[in-house]
């Protein structure tokens, strides 16, 4: 049996692209669902995840515009 790999190469641009206001309000909404979503969450499921209830707490308080620095591209 023979195995053939073809070697590719794929181009990728290192330029941060713009994001567009759809694509921000989109993250926003979401960002601030997710939040609402873990204030939701019970207190095993929150120890599953690593999170004490005063984090989530915490979290679920901060405003969906005070993102983690990988969400603000």
């Amino acid at each position: 049996m023979t195995l053939a790999v073809n070697n590719i190469h794929v181009r990728s641009t290192c330029q941060p692209t713009r994001t567009s206001l759809r694509m921000w309000v989109s993250q926003f909404l979401a960002l601030a669902h997710q939040r609402r979503q873990l204030a939701a969450l019970d207190p095993h499921m929150l120890r599953d995840i690593g999170v004490t209830q005063e984090q989530a707490i915490a979290e679920s308080r901060k405003l969906p515009w005070d993102a983690p620095n990988h969400r603000q591209q």
